[in-house]
């Protein structure tokens, strides 16, 4: 027991020790291989509750992996922390115990190929579903590898899933051999060519270079605040004015296309009226103020909200009761405001579970209440945004054209793929990481930024309330940054590109073609009667 549970401990810390931004990314190629050879002793020694061990073995590992990795998410909500840790863990050791059925119904290889698709099935699913928790997604793991994945822009990132679990397999389908080898000369001989087709991808990537196209040269000036979450909300800080004293001098001095402000920037107290925004101190605020730059439009993020008078029934999905007959949705949004056209808004749509809403509310709220929210004494469920309402926002003048993506959003590669169909030639990423404070969790938001970059053939814009504010070019490199903990602004120089990749027009074709043949050698396994 002691030797499964040590091969079980080992495969998590290589899993966590492969991660960005400070691990050592090959380690991702043999971190599955000690649990695999778990499975491989449970299944062919002759003691009982094979199912219960090996769940039990698989879960210290994936539990392992979970905490190591993204422990920092407590910072956040205690709750939804337990939750993720408990729930991920157990998915990965479920994918585990159906690997092993098919295997032993089917042959090994069956089960490779089982294992592979169904875990990618998996990391597809656990973007959709109401707990969604993508973090951990293996293709995620090279985000600080760029020179190997350029070639994401034909895969996404489940093209890097793909080639781990291969990779893993190609290693461990030798080692369960070493015994068959007489002489262990013939073991280490045959570890050469694998490792050569392993590192094929990375030779892809750096030999063939896409010719990219850049477009319209355009300026930007991003604003990194470092306003404090967890302040007082008796504060009264006037947003409106704090973002004039951060801009006014460089915008004096130079002409910029876009002014970038942070997620929830414009939050003060319950945030501003959707309906009667238009009409606000702010609106009227930023209006007089844009004046002065007319070809200047200024992206940012703002609290809405929606109020529903004299509606008995739930108006919405996400809408929270205030008293009888008055509802409330709370939009975590980004604006799009100009002198010349006013101004344009969307919602956030990929939300926290946990601490942006609760996950099947009207199931679990009459049985637990509130506990998993926590928004720093806000306790309400945050609404979304129907795809078919998603727009690109579009500066005023000039063919600039951007997707309006905050924060947690960065994760999705199809859902950033889909803005791009819309039109958009560059990339805004607003966000605000100083909830985690000084721990891997924002650099890893960061890192996962040239993700996206790379996929679409993007610049990336962002600007973090308490950083990190930089801007990424089209093969995910960062070009200038403030860094983190830092008050200031940040210029420079991007590029519109007008093309799309085939992953943008495709998205994730390999987790589709993954869920197909999991799901149909999953049947033909339970259709097998006999062992």
């Amino acid at each position: 027991m002691s030797r499964l549970l040590g091969y079980s401990l080992i495969s998590g810390i290589l899993l966590a020790c492969s991660w960005p931004v400070f691990g050592f990314t090959p380690l991702i190629f043999i971190s599955l291989i000690p649990i695999l050879y778990v499975e491989e002793v449970i299944s062919k020694d002759n003691l009982g509750k094979k199912n219960i061990r090996l769940f039990f073995y698989s879960y210290v590992a994936f539990l392992t992996w979970n905490i190591l990795t993204t422990w920092w998410i407590v910072y956040t909500t205690l709750p939804g922390a337990i939750f993720a840790f408990v729930v991920n863990s157990s998915f990965y050791s479920i994918i585990l115990l159906l690997y092993s059925r098919v295997k032993r119904k089917l042959d090994y290889k069956t089960g490779a190929l089982f294992l592979i698709t169904f875990w990618i099935a998996f990391e597809k699913f656990n973007l959709n579903w109401e707990f969604s928790w993508p973090w951990l997604n293996l293709g995620n793991v090279f985000s600080e590898r760029i020179n190997w994945i350029q070639w994401y822009e034909f895969t996404g990132i489940f093209g890097g899933s793909l080639w781990v679990l291969c990779s893993n397999f190609l290693l461990f389908n030798l080692i369960r051999k070493y015994s068959s080898f007489k002489d262990p000369r013939r073991f280490y001989v045959r570890i050469f060519p694998r490792v050569f087709l392993i590192c094929i991808p990375i030779i892809i990537s750096i030999l063939v270079k896409s010719k990219i196209e850049l477009g319209e040269k355009f300026k930007v000036l991003i604003t990194q605040p470092k306003i404090d979450p967890w302040g007082s909300k008796d504060d009264n800080i006037d947003y409106y004015h704090l973002f004039k004293n951060l801009t006014t001098d460089e915008l004096n001095t130079n002409e910029y296309d876009f002014v970038i402000a942070p997620e929830t920037y414009f939050s003060e107290g319950y945030g501003e009226n959707l309906d009667y925004f238009k009409f606000s101190k702010l609106h009227d605020s930023l209006s007089v103020y844009l004046n002065n730059y007319k070809n200047t439009n200024l992206i940012s993020g703002i609290q809405f909200y929606k109020l529903y008078q004299n509606q008995t029934e739930k108006p919405s999905k996400s809408s929270n009761l205030v008293r009888d007959k008055l509802w409330i949705d709370y939009y975590n949004s980004s604006i799009n405001f100009s002198a010349n056209k006013g101004f344009e808004y969307n919602h956030k749509s990929k939300l926290v579970p946990g601490s942006e809403y609760m996950p099947l509310k009207s199931f679990l709220e009459p049985i637990i209440g509130t506990i998993m929210i926590d928004l720093g004494g806000t306790t309400v469920s945050k609404g979304t945004q129907h795809k078919s309402e998603r727009k690109v926002f579009k500066h005023s003048i000039k063919d600039l054209k951007t997707i309006p993506i905050v924060c947690y959003e960065t994760i999705y590669g199809e859902y950033v793929a889909d803005y791009v169909n819309l039109g958009a030639n560059f990339i805004t990423i607003i966000t605000n990481d100083a909830w985690w404070g000084d721990t891997p969790g924002h650099r890893h938001l960061l890192s996962y930024a040239r993700l996206r970059a790379i996929e679409n053939r993007r610049y990336v814009v962002r600007s973090a309330n308490s950083g990190v504010s930089t801007i990424i070019n089209e093969v995910g490199e960062y070009g200038k940054t403030l860094p983190f903990d830092k008050k200031g602004v940040l210029s420079g120089i991007a590029y519109t590109i007008n093309k799309r990749t085939f992953y943008s027009k495709n998205g994730d074709y390999i987790a589709r073609i993954s869920i197909l043949l999991s799901v149909l050698l999953l049947l033909i396994s339970f259709s097998k009667v006999k062992e």
